[in-house]
C-alpha cells in the first residue's frame, strides 16, 4: 500500500507542482501553493479566518472599493502568505516540512448571518525524495512478496509428500507383512531334506 502511494504521488507531482488528492492537496518543498476558496454568490463576507494548527490569518474584505484588511496573526507565516483577489484564497510561498497538516477557512457570512467552514490537507514532499522512495519501497515490497509466495509453495510441497506418503504407508506395511509371510513359508519347503 506504501508503494502504491507514493508511485501515485510521484506521478502527481510530475504534472504539476500542486494536485488535488482524494481531499489531499500535494504540492513541493520550496515551492508554493494557493488553497482556493469558494464563496457563496450573491452573499456579503464579514471576515475569513484561516488557521493551520492554530491562528493563521483574518482577513476583513474591504468596502466599496477599499482593499481588504489582512492580519497574518501566526508569525511562521510572516512574508510568505498572501491573499488573492476576490476570493482570498490562501496563497503560501516557499512551502517548508512544517506547513503540511490541516487547514481550515471559516467564512463568515454578513448577509445570511451564517459561516461555512472549509478543509484542506496539505502534503509537503522533496521532489528527490518522492522519486526516489517508490522505486525503493516497491523493490522491498516486491521482494517480500516473492519471499512470501516461495513459502508458500514450499509448504504446499511439503504438504503433499507428507499426504502421499501417509497414503502409501499402510499398504507398504501391508506389502511388507505378506512378503515377510510369504518367505517364511518358502523357507521351510526350500530346505533339503
Amino acid at each position: 500500500m506504501c508503494a502504491f502511494t507514493w508511485l501515485l504521488l510521484l506521478l502527481l507531482l510530475q504534472e504539476g507542482d500542486q494536485r488535488r488528492l482524494w481531499g489531499w492537496l500535494v504540492a513541493v518543498l520550496h515551492e508554493s501553493i494557493s488553497l482556493p476558496l469558494e464563496i457563496p454568490p450573491k452573499e456579503e463576507v464579514e471576515n475569513i479566518i484561516w488557521s493551520s494548527h492554530k491562528s493563521l490569518a483574518t482577513v476583513v474584505p474591504g468596502k466599496e472599493g477599499h482593499p481588504a484588511t489582512i492580519m497574518v496573526i501566526n508569525p511562521h507565516y510572516q512574508g510568505r502568505v498572501s491573499f488573492l483577489d476576490p476570493s482570498y484564497s490562501l496563497h503560501i510561498s516557499n512551502l517548508s516540512w512544517e506547513d503540511s497538516g490541516l487547514y481550515q477557512a471559516q467564512v463568515n457570512l454578513r448577509t445570511s448571518q451564517t459561516s461555512t467552514m472549509q478543509q484542506y490537507n496539505l502534503r509537503v514532499y522533496h521532489p528527490n525524495y518522492a522519486s526516489e522512495k517508490p522505486s525503493t519501497a516497491f523493490c522491498l515490497l516486491a521482494k517480500g512478496l516473492l519471499v512470501l509466495l516461495l513459502l508458500v509453495i514450499l509448504a504446499t510441497v511439503l504438504w503433499v509428500i507428507r499426504v502421499q506418503k501417509r497414503r502409501e504407508m499402510p499398504r507398504m506395511k501391508k506389502l511388507m507383512r505378506n512378503r515377510m509371510k510369504l518367505r517364511k513359508k518358502a523357507k521351510p519347503a526350500s530346505s533339503p531334506a
